[in-house]
């Protein structure tokens, strides 16, 4: 038994929610990636060399498409935040995370065990996510940091 086992309580299988399971069988399972839960939320834990690169709503639809016309786009989602809404693309770390000095000023990087509310189907939750840009089972792998990055205009630093 793992020490996380231990120090966290057992969930019956016959407890759970469908909606939790098909969450954690789609991320999880289908995709590899870490789900934490708040409640009924599922939050992707952004470890394994997966980060997310966050730019406000009003400044995506260029990033995304620079991505897309070089064949890099991923999965991308809106959510709420203090600093309004906001657009993560998650992304491969592919070496160092930049330095916030070294980022436009209206550009974010989330790493090493941030957490972001997923989306779960069409159930409105507390916390709300939508994807611009799904993940897709036949496309698993994620655009490299770098190329988000690039994508990116350069702006007053």
């Amino acid at each position: 038994m793992s020490l996380d086992q231990q120090v966290q309580p057992m969930e019956s299988v016959a407890r759970r929610e469908p909606a939790r399971d098909r969450a954690e069988a789609y991320y999880g399972r289908l995709f590899g990636w870490s789900v934490r839960w708040r409640g009924m939320q599922p939050f992707l834990s952004l470890e394994n060399g997966i980060c997310a690169v966050t730019v406000p709503k009003l400044s995506a639809a260029p990033v995304l498409a620079r991505l897309a016309a070089i064949g890099c786009e991923g999965p991308a989602m809106t959510m709420a935040t203090q600093r309004g809404q906001r657009v993560a693309v998650l992304a491969e770390t592919d070496g160092l995370i930049p330095p916030r000095a070294a980022l436009p000023k209206d550009v974010e990087v989330l790493a090493w065990g941030a957490l972001l509310p997923l989306p779960i189907g069409s159930r409105r939750t507390d916390i709300a996510t939508e994807w611009v840009a799904a993940p897709n089972p036949q496309q698993r792998w994620l655009p490299s940091l770098d190329a988000v990055l690039a994508a990116i205009p350069a702006r007053e630093r």
